[in-house]
């Protein structure tokens, strides 16, 4: 009878550590924004802006062209927003240059989005 109830609880130990283990590993894939995530994020949001100014002031006006985004590294700020910093390669007004930035990133249903 002990065997049983030793074996049982072995079995119900693993089970926990199991557990434990598949929401550590679930947790870490709502991490932070891939170098991936960050480009494409920041390059949707210039685009978006773009069109709403040009809609606003009915001339073919742009905020630059991006030429590269690259994530220098992100901090947690809430569960589910990350500040990242982030260098922008970027031609504004006839002029390219390269500039470092910060957004903050949030995970939403959709997918990342930035916000203040």
């Amino acid at each position: 009878m002990k065997n049983r109830t030793l074996s049982s609880q072995t079995n119900r130990g693993l089970a926990v550590v199991a557990l434990v283990s598949l929401a550590t590993a679930l947790a870490g894939c709502s991490g932070e924004p891939s170098s991936s995530d960050v480009d494409k994020t920041v390059r949707k949001y210039l685009s978006e802006s773009q069109a709403q100014l040009q809609r606003l002031s009915g001339t073919k006006n742009s905020l630059g062209e991006i030429h590269d985004v690259k994530k220098l590294g992100c901090k947690a700020d809430t569960d589910v927003s990350w500040r990242c910093d982030v260098e922008l390669d970027m031609t504004q007004a006839g002029t390219r240059n390269k500039a470092p930035a910060q957004f903050r990133f949030v995970k939403g249903s959709d997918g990342w989005s930035l916000s203040r």
